[in-house]
């Protein structure tokens, strides 16, 4: 694989992602949550303070989750639409090489997004005198970013099998209620067919189970939980990797199907 060619095309996803004004629309957003919190710090109330942070950090992970979507799903079909990829790939620069170009920047262009979210709040965090539990905190930042990987592997293959507004449609679809699948399906389980067993446990298998890569509640309620050992991260990664192993593969099965 060529990594130089890799590497421009990532950088170009990322300089166009910096220079858009959606992103610093969102981060204006956390700018307000963070103002609501030093508001509630400053009437005394710690328990509430520790509840918006909490939701801060949700919605700042949520926000970051839908700007990947957007990016992800539009990559490929606005190539097409305006016909640069025909330029692209007569150069020397693979499908593959494509593609793992245009995800590492949608990544590269999520943590630039991330980033904004937690400088912000640490400002805050800071501003009101809250401790950071930095090793929980790290791990949090770290399977955000795991968690985003899947996402953007995910938006890449749905649009290449369908149009844009239904690509971001599933995928916002599936962030929102992957949780509550699992749950829906875990309970179930015990209470149907074994034929309908087998569909469920599949379900269970494919579908990623993305509640596990948020910590933000035990981020903020960092005196009741440690950080998480070296094997549930490791594991947790592994988890996060074989997903979005899938999907990314089966966007390159896609992509090198589709006639140019």
């Amino acid at each position: 694989m060529n990594l130089h060619a890799v590497q421009l095309i990532a950088r170009t996803v990322l300089l166009e992602a910096v220079r858009r004004k959606e992103v610093y629309s969102v981060v204006l957003g956390s700018l307000v949550l963070i103002g609501g919190v030093m508001t509630i710090d400053f009437f005394g109330l710690e328990g509430i303070s520790k509840f918006y942070r909490e939701a801060a950090l949700k919605i700042m992970g949520i926000a970051t989750a839908l700007t990947v979507i957007f990016l992800g799903a539009r990559q490929l079909p606005r190539e097409f639409e305006t016909r640069t990829i025909y330029t692209l790939l007569a150069k020397p620069v693979s499908r593959l090489e494509f593609l793992s170009g245009k995800l590492l920047g949608v990544l590269f262009s999520a943590a630039f997004c991330f980033g904004l979210f937690m400088l912000a709040y640490l400002i805050g965090a800071f501003y009101i005198g809250s401790d950071i539990p930095w090793g929980l905190f790290a791990q949090y930042v770290y399977l955000q970013m795991l968690q985003m990987l899947i996402l953007a592997s995910l938006s890449f293959w749905l649009s290449m099998i369908l149009n844009l507004d239904a690509a971001v449609t599933i995928s916002i679809l599936f962030y929102l209620l992957a949780a509550t699948l699992m749950s829906m399906a875990t309970y179930l389980y015990f209470v149907v067919d074994p034929a309908t067993r087998i569909l469920l446990s599949a379900i269970i298998w494919v579908i990623p189970q993305l509640s596990l890569f948020d910590l933000s509640e035990k981020a903020v309620h960092a005196s009741a939980w440690g950080p998480l050992g070296l094997g549930t991260m490791v594991t947790l990664t592994l988890y996060g990797l074989v997903h979005a192993g899938l999907y990314f593969g089966l966007a390159v099965r896609s992509f090198r199907r589709k006639p140019l």
